[in-house]
């Protein structure tokens, strides 16, 4: 099953994002996430495939949807670095004319340990006409380095960062350097896992400029259009 997490932006209380999520209905265990299922898959290949159909569904959601939000997935890092999932894509993608509501993230660690595996598979992102964002941002000492890469539209704050910010002067200073960075960019900072309104107050005096998380609301099954002030 897929779900989506809205990500709403500050200044308009709009949703400028759904992240989609998956959920697999156990019939003893219940509903699990996909930290929770994924690493029980046998092969690589299950892998694959799990990223491929999440994809194709998402692909029919936005042919259908005339909303113009865009809808992020979080792939697998065994994909990131496949060519041959990335040559599959460019042929999924075709002429699909709702690709540039497409985005995926990668982790930050991920990004930088392995910029060169990367490359391909920035190539055929942008090719199409997809963006990628940065996720689980914990640090700020590369984010300069980010200005070259066109495909990169934001970045996402780890949740360690965000958690309990309000109380926290070491992660308040460490969000503030990662903002202004960022902004050096022109990228965008998002925060995830927003869960108390002393936590988004603190994000919005820090110029975080938009969060997700169960303050706003938990996964929904569908798209929304509402808006939160």
């Amino acid at each position: 099953m897929l779900f989506f997490q809205p990500l709403f932006e500050f200044a308009s209380g709009d949703i400028l994002q759904h992240e989609a999520l998956i959920r697999v209905r156990h019939k003893s265990l219940g509903m699990l996430s996909a930290k929770q299922f994924i690493p029980q898959l046998k092969s690589d290949d299950a892998i694959t495939l799990l990223d491929k159909t999440v994809l194709d569904q998402v692909i029919k959601l936005l042919k259908s949807e005339p909303s113009p939000l865009t809808v992020s997935i979080n792939l697998h890092a065994l994909n990131w670095f496949d060519d041959d999932y990335w040559h599959w894509f460019g042929k999924r993608m075709g002429n699909i004319k709702a690709a540039n509501k497409l985005q995926f993230e990668i982790s930050e660690v991920d990004f930088y340990q392995h910029l060169q595996l990367l490359k391909f598979a920035f190539s055929r992102i942008e090719l199409v006409g997809s963006s990628v964002l940065i996720d689980n941002v914990s640090s700020s000492s590369k984010v300069t380095l980010l200005d070259k890469y066109k495909v990169i539209k934001g970045l996402k704050l780890s949740y360690d960062l965000i958690h309990n910010i309000d109380k926290n002067i070491t992660q308040q200073k460490q969000v503030r350097q990662i903002v202004t960075k960022a902004e050096r960019v022109n990228l965008p900072v998002y925060g995830v896992g927003v869960e108390t309104q002393q936590e988004l107050n603190m994000l919005k005096k820090l110029g975080v400029v938009g969060a997700q998380g169960f303050y706003f609301t938990e996964p929904l099954q569908e798209f929304t259009n509402v808006t939160v002030n």
